[in-house]
């Protein structure tokens, strides 16, 4: 396959809206579809943009993923260095005052990030606020973390991933609703290959690379170390070949990263990635958002091979998110 984003300095600001256009995009495909089994997508025969199939919200609405995604990228635009609270007080806005959402309302909003804000509006310090049981595991986390690449690279440089500060870092804004090992876990291999990305790795090799830097920081950690082994499918050399039956499409976080991967390694382009995402069934936007910033960032402004013109056109509250990515392009 050939590569179509090389990372430079003068391309952050290509890169930056690529990968949250690609999330929002991927978010809005899949959210229509959400919870339908496999069998039931397939039959909608889902090609572009579609109104939600219980008939709730046009077509091009976006979710929690987006919304939280937003959240996160705007509070990293106001500082230089990641203020937690601020994070936690953009999340907040999200779920009591309908910030960052496609429709004037928060709503999709997962079980162990309402319970973490929850925590947050009874004045609990915002890294104590995640789950921590190991059946607080969704994706919640995961499914928002992906502008942090370019707080890692912008911080700790082109050998961010020698460096331990980085993965503290990570599971930081991963514990802000997710504190679970397994949880910060894919958070760290699904940020490693976005940074491989932007350093303009091909996609496997992306994948080596962050396979690679994690299992080697966890060993240094014992409940890290007992977590890693859930992804060991990711570290076979066989993973890109295995069939769709066996891709699991829930919540589960372990679930959520592997089909992302899966999507995103088997296919071409992004229009490709996103509906074989889509096509999965059950968790189908955030699937497809997870996947959607990697393909976003991995085929950039291709003409042939990127974000379609006109899904993002469709999107719901396009400003929004063109006002974010401006704010974040300025300070990154």
């Amino acid at each position: 396959m050939t590569k179509y984003t090389v990372y430079t300095s003068f391309m952050t600001n290509i890169n930056i809206s690529n990968l949250i256009y690609g999330v929002a995009v991927g978010d809005a495909m899949g959210f229509p579809v959400q919870f339908y089994k496999r069998e039931q997508v397939k039959t909608f025969n889902v090609s572009e943009m579609i109104p939600h199939k219980g008939g709730k919200f046009p077509a091009g609405t976006w979710s929690d993923d987006t919304s939280l995604t937003l959240a996160l990228a705007d509070s990293l635009s106001q500082t230089d260095d990641i203020d937690y609270s601020d994070i936690m007080k953009k999340f907040y806005n999200w779920i009591s005052k309908g910030f960052y959402t496609s429709e004037g309302k928060a709503f999709d909003i997962g079980r162990t990030c309402f319970k973490a804000l929850l925590n947050y509006s009874s004045g609990v310090d915002p890294l104590l606020c995640g789950g921590q049981g190991e059946n607080e595991n969704g994706n919640g986390s995961l499914m928002r973390i992906a502008p942090l690449v370019f707080y890692i690279q912008k911080k700790f440089g082109d050998s961010a991933f020698e460096n331990k500060d980085t993965f503290e870092v990570i599971h930081n804004v991963s514990r802000l609703t997710h504190a679970h090992p397994i949880a910060l876990v894919a958070c760290d291999i699904y940020i490693a290959v976005l940074f491989a990305l932007l350093q303009g790795m091909e996609k496997v090799a992306a994948m080596k690379f962050a396979i690679g830097k994690v299992s080697s920081y966890v060993q240094t950690k014992t409940e890290l170390n007992k977590a890693f082994p859930k992804y060991q499918r990711l570290t076979k050399y066989d993973f890109i070949n295995l069939p769709e039956r066996k891709i699991s499409s829930s919540g589960y976080v372990v679930d959520t990263l592997e089909a992302a991967l899966w999507c995103f390694l088997t296919t071409d382009s992004y229009r490709e990635c996103i509906l074989k995402a889509v096509n999965l069934g059950k968790d189908t936007d955030s699937i497809a958002a997870v996947a959607g910033a990697m393909a976003g960032l991995y085929y950039g402004n291709s003409e042939e091979k990127g974000i379609p013109e006109e899904w993002k056109c469709a999107l719901q509250n396009k400003n929004l998110i063109e006002i974010i990515i401006t704010k974040f392009e300025n300070h990154f």
